[in-house]
């Protein structure tokens, strides 16, 4: 009995030993690791500029209005919206019934008018023909002393005469006829009208006209694109406007095309502002292979007082003080080093990343990016990648720091 009490107890104390040993390695493997987990970037000089970004929209370069020249029905549309049609190549064409219905009486006239005057013409050759038969008699009677020479005279004026009713008949034949033939090609003139070509290549962008309906000179029947070429219109407010020139860079997003960037040219700048709007009117050319529907929507981004190798650093790095104070927090002897030092900023132009540092830091000085909001001025930190930063470690936790100084 006294042996297995013995025993009992040393059981007891191995297990308690052996729960205290475990304590210890779990109190050791769960110690957090010393200073806050930071991002961080190196400060670099460069390019930038600060950024504004308008809705515009995708328009032709130059559009071609055709207008119908003759009102009437539409009896064919061999066109639609988004079709690319030639020089030359018919876009509609119009009932010309109207026009061309006196046509038939005047073609029976241009005939009746042609037999009668035609009549007219023979017989006044068969009397130029009868005069000089006439002539021809008297001159030989006169050489033959049966005529005098007065007879000769008479008979060739004669003939004057009948050659003058022939031409005068050719003459009248000929004004009659080009009178009613002048009718004919004026109507066939205007039928024509009825078959709209289109004056140029490009692409159709629209089409006010339907089969069978009716055409009117009040508004163009087909709208065309020249050459299909388009560009992306927009409108900027004067501050913009006066910090940009033909032939700037701007951003262009044309969502239905991609949600990539396009980088367009500035191709020209107004004299003035629109006077409805009161803003500039611009228009941006695009690439030679970027070839978006009209119509289309897109988003410019303009990009204004370019800076050329100035120090900048991620906006959201820069903390706000007392008295309007900017700093941020620059990691001390980086790579060797584990602290921060606060420096005050003196900051510059503002893009939508980023900010221009105008005193305070000097290229390759490593700034917190990430984490900054938890420091303080000789903090210590640990510098981690983005799945290891300080929002990471104090997701879901109760107990997390306050700014430091009470600042943001």
């Amino acid at each position: 009995m006294r042996r297995k009490r013995i025993f009992a107890a040393v059981l007891a104390g191995a297990m308690l030993f052996s729960a205290g040993c475990g304590k210890e390695e779990t109190v050791e493997e769960e110690a957090a690791p010393a200073g806050t987990a930071v991002e961080v970037m190196e400060v670099q000089a460069g390019e930038m500029s600060a950024e504004y970004a308008v809705t515009g929209k995708v328009a032709a370069v130059n559009e071609v209005q055709v207008f119908p020249l003759l009102a009437g029905q539409v009896m064919t549309l061999p066109v639609k919206e988004g079709d690319k049609v030639s020089k030359g190549q018919t876009l509609f064409t119009v009932d010309t019934t109207t026009v061309t219905s006196t046509m038939g009486a005047l073609q029976q006239s241009y005939s009746a008018t042609k037999t009668a005057t035609d009549r007219a013409i023979e017989s006044a050759q068969i009397g130029v023909e009868q005069a000089q038969r006439t002539v021809d008699n008297t001159q030989a009677l006169f050489e033959a002393g049966a005529a005098a020479e007065q007879d000769v005279t008479n008979a060739k004026q004669a003939l004057v005469q009948a050659q003058a009713a022939v031409a005068q008949a050719q003459a009248q034949q000929a004004a009659s006829l080009a009178q009613i033939q002048a009718s004919m090609d004026q109507i066939n003139s205007q039928a024509k009208l009825g078959t709209v070509t289109a004056p140029c290549s490009g692409t159709v962008t629209t089409v006010n006209l339907v089969r069978g309906g009716m055409a009117s000179s009040a508004q163009p029947g087909v709208v065309i694109a020249e050459d299909g070429k388009v560009e992306v219109q927009t409108s900027v407010a004067e501050d913009v406007y006066t910090n940009i020139k033909a032939g700037d860079e701007a951003g262009v997003v044309i969502s239905v095309l991609s949600d990539d960037m396009t980088r367009g040219t500035i191709a020209s700048l107004p004299a003035a502002a629109n006077v409805q709007t009161s803003l500039y009117d611009i228009s941006i050319t695009l690439p030679s292979n970027v070839n978006p529907p009209i119509g289309a929507f897109a988003t410019v981004t303009f990009y204004t007082n370019r800076r050329e190798n100035t120090l900048s650093v991620p906006t959201e790095a820069i903390l706000t003080g007392a008295n309007e104070e900017q700093y941020v927090f620059v990691v001390d002897d980086f790579g060797s080093g584990d602290t921060v030092t606060r420096v005050t900023v003196e900051t510059g132009l503002v893009s939508k990343t980023d900010t221009e540092i105008l005193s305070g830091l000097a290229e390759g000085d490593v700034v917190v990016v990430k984490g900054q909001s938890y420091l303080s001025d000789g903090a210590m930190v640990r510098v981690v990648t983005g799945e290891d930063s300080v929002l990471n470690e104090t997701e879901g936790s109760d107990d997390v720091p306050a700014a430091a100084d009470g600042e943001g």
